[in-house]
Parts: C-alpha cells; structure tokens; sequence
C-alpha cells in the first residue's frame, strides 16, 4: 500500500524542520530548469485484443500490436525554503512523452453468409501516440551540503494526473477477391487512468550538484514512481470493424516510471 511510504515521507519532512539550524539563516533557493525525459515500464505495454465476435466473420489476430514508451523534453521549475543544510521543496516537472505502435494485422476469413468464402485482411501500420505534457507535483524533503560546490539531494510525493494520448495510426484494407479498397486515417485515443484512486500519488526522489554563490548551475537525475495505470482505446473516425476491436480490447496496465536528466539556473535569496 502506498499509505506506509505517505507516513514516512511526512515523518521526514517533520523531522528535518525540527533539526535546529546554527550555521545559516532561512533561505528561499529557486531553480528553473530543463533536459530529457525516459518513460520506463515495468515491461512492453501489449495491447491484446481478443478476436471479435462478427457474425458471419472469422477474425485472426497474426501481429499482435505493442506500445514502447518514448520520452520528451521536460522543464520545469523549484522552489524550496531551506534552513541551513534542510529544507522543504516545492516543484513541478512537466514532462513529454510518447507510445511508439508497432503495427498490427488482423486476418478475417467469412464464414457465412455474405461473407463466405471471401478473406481479407485489415492492417494497422505503425505509427506514434504523443502524450499531452504530463505536469508531475511534487513535495519533498531537501538536503543541500554546504559550499559553493554541493550535492544536493530530496526526495518525496508525488501527483500524477490523467494521461491522454492522442495520435494517428494508418490503416488499410486488403481484400484480392474485392475491388480495391481506400484507406482509413483512424484518430485513436489513448487515456491513462488510474487503477485505483490513491494510484494518482507516487515517490519521487533526485541527486545532483549546485556549483556557484547565489546565482549558481545546477544539475540532476531525478525518478518518478506511480502504481498502476490504465490505458484504454477509443476511436473517433474509423470504420465500423476497428470499433468493435476496440470494444472488445483488455485494458492495458503498467507502472509509470519516469527519469529525468536536467540542468538549469539556481538562484537563493
């Protein structure tokens, strides 16, 4: 259960405030910053969808499709009170991502009337699903060693909001005994949900180093962990056949996880 790290991780907080601070007086350090961001998944997201009843149809899946995850850039921007060498850190990470699709193929054989006899095959391309910028919350414990060049560390909770993804996979009809057949431009879209409600919130936790005075660089590695999440498909334009796909899809369940590689400006005052 995610209430136990919840307890520790305000256990921390409250802790760190009550370490009396007699080498420095309470500061306010504010960091903006950018760099990469790299989604990983506990595994390959496989989008299974189970072979549609269609009457008439015999519906065989020969390529089953798979979603890879593909970062971004991501920004954002820091802003902690600090009481000598602790402190509490507010931010924010917005992050970009994606969902490469490997393509599918579905072989559909009619079985019945007016179907029988005929084949034809429907055929997924591959394609890309960009993520609407993901705004990660987050609030931390901070510790920063003194000096001009320190390492700086925190770590805390985190807030994941509804993922959507959106994006357009080609598809194409392939039928020998059927005149030739105009191909589809399908919007699919892609929502994250949680899987429970407590699910929105994660951990978080990041390293990295503070080189200057008051105006300094800075720069980290920064992770991000959620529990499961859910992906479910939706179709706004396309025909009739990929509909019931879909209908018929599992959803597909994975674990956010998301590392950052940042630099940016920090600034105390």
């Amino acid at each position: 259960m995610l209430f136990r790290p919840c307890v520790v991780a305000i256990s921390a907080i409250g802790a760190l405030l009550m370490v009396p601070s007699r080498t420095a007086a309470q500061t306010i350090d504010l960091t903006l910053f950018g760099g990469a961001a790299y989604p990983l998944y506990d595994e390959r997201l496989t989008f299974r969808p189970p072979s549609p009843t269609l009457p008439g149809v015999d519906v065989t899946v020969t390529n089953t499709p798979v979603l890879r995850g593909d970062g971004g850039p991501v920004f954002g921007a820091a802003l902690a009170v600090e009481f000598g060498i602790v402190g509490i850190e507010g931010r924010i990470d917005a992050v970009s991502a994606g969902l490469e699709f490997t393509g599918a193929r579905y072989e559909l054989r009619g079985t019945g009337f007016p179907f029988q006899g005929l084949t034809a095959s429907l055929i997924a391309s591959a394609g890309r699903f960009d993520a609407d910028r993901i705004s990660l919350l987050s609030l931390n414990a901070k510790i920063r060693t003194p000096g001009k060049v320190s390492v700086v560390a925190s770590g805390g909770l985190s807030y994941l909001p509804d993922i959507t993804i959106s994006g357009s996979v080609p598809l194409r009809v392939e039928a020998p005994e059927l005149a030739p057949l105009p191909a589809f431009d399908a919007a699919l879209t892609l929502r994250g949900v949680p899987g429970q409600s407590e699910h929105r919130f994660g951990i978080n936790g990041g390293a990295g180093l503070r080189i200057g005075g008051r105006a300094a660089l800075f720069g980290e590695v920064r992770a991000f962990y959620f529990r499961d999440y859910e992906l479910r498909f939706a179709s706004s334009n396309g025909p009739e056949l990929l509909n019931d796909l879909l209908a018929e899809a599992n959803v597909v369940r994975f674990s956010p996880v998301f590392v950052n590689a940042q630099v940016g400006l920090s600034f105390r005052f």
